[in-house]
């Protein structure tokens, strides 16, 4: 959980020093007043990269040279973030520098849930296979390196199908350590999946009780045979292409219910509500394990009805979850965050400038 948190030169935040978080907080302000560029700023801190743009330079204030976010935990731990123009970073860990994002992320799980989350379903399956991986990555120590090590071997091979020149011999090298670590990847998401897939059983019901989902896992290649033959054989539709077709980095997940897939048959707000529920699958996950999550609710009255953002809630506070929600407005949301929690945090974001506020029903100031 954070306890304190400083951000210098994210987006519009002129005044974001030393706010002291809780473990439900709420900032509400106008549109365009900072409130999702500080969400933004914690996403960057936890997972290296802002979920709005994929370009430092445009979340960068104009005329710095970075942006920073530093954040001291309960854990005792300390972390801080430079992101840089040129997209590189900066990271140190308890006042010393290190070099991989892996270790530092670690740290600090970070959830997130926005209304620009819908590509979740019905978009390709990057952005499920990078939830997987998120899940994969935090109860899996050694996925990271071994991942990195594919990525590796992935890229020498479609190196090769560029080449005319290149032989067997060449491609078996590489062919051989994609297949060493891909099983290994495999084995690991494949156990994750199917204890996520028993958390999201006991989760869904609270948010969508009407609905049977069923969660299966594709690995992205035929896992019932050798995945180095599979590749001998596909590399002339391989060469064609110009990449490589099969392997753990084309898997996904497919997610069904009774009246089909899901991405064809539920609505707009049941989907919403989907992917509110495999989140929160993942936070029981991680509480499972002693892991406590952060979790980033990007303009969540308007996401979500009365009911279900009090059940969402209540979960999320059941799993000890900390949660920072922004709204336009705070009476919608603040009284039911303090029911659950007295010591719930309010904040008032006014062009950039965060203060701490206090509540009464006829006003908020």
């Amino acid at each position: 959980m954070i306890k304190r948190l400083d951000v210098h030169g994210v987006r519009n935040l002129t005044a974001a020093d030393s706010l002291s978080l809780a473990r439900l907080n709420l900032f509400y302000g106008l549109n365009g007043s900072g409130k999702s560029s500080l969400l933004e700023a914690v996403h960057i801190l936890g997972l290296g990269r802002s979920f709005r743009s994929p370009q430092a330079r445009h979340y960068i204030q104009d005329g710095r040279p970075s942006c920073t976010v530093y954040a001291e935990l309960d854990s005792g731990h300390a972390l801080g973030i430079a992101k840089l123009m040129d997209g590189t970073h900066q990271l140190r860990r308890n006042g010393v520098s290190i070099n991989q994002l892996a270790e530092f992320a670690f740290d600090l799980p970070v959830q997130l849930i926005h209304p620009d989350g819908m590509d979740l379903l019905d978009g390709g399956s990057r952005p499920r296979r990078q939830l997987l991986d998120w899940l994969v990555f935090h109860v899996e120590h050694s996925f990271y390196g071994l991942w990195i090590r594919y990525q590796k071997a992935l890229a020498q091979r479609n190196a090769l199908l560029k080449l005319p020149a290149a032989n067997d011999a060449e491609f078996q090298v590489w062919e051989a350590e994609m297949a060493r670590t891909a099983q290994l990847i495999d084995g690991m998401r494949a156990r994750t999946v199917e204890i996520w897939r028993q958390h999201l059983e006991r989760v869904l019901p609270v948010l969508l009780p009407d609905i049977a989902l069923r969660m299966e896992y594709n690995a992205g290649f035929a896992a019932d045979r050798e995945l180095a033959e599979q590749w001998r054989e596909t590399r002339f539709r391989d060469r064609e292409r110009g990449h490589t077709q099969l392997g753990p980095h084309r898997a996904d997940l497919r997610l069904k219910c009774d009246l089909g897939q899901v991405e064809a048959v539920l609505s707009r707000g049941q989907k919403k509500l989907l992917i509110c529920a495999l989140k929160l699958a993942q936070v029981a996950f991680l509480h499972a394990q002693e892991r406590r999550c952060v979790v980033l609710l990007d303009d969540l009255a308007s996401e979500l009805d009365a009911g279900a953002r009090q059940r969402l809630l209540a979960t999320l506070f059941d799993l000890q979850a900390q949660v920072l929600i922004t709204s336009v407005e705070a009476d919608q949301l603040w009284p039911l965050l303090q029911q659950l929690d007295s010591q719930a945090e309010l904040f008032h974001v006014e062009q950039g400038k965060i203060s701490p506020a206090r509540y009464t029903p006829e006003e908020t100031t």
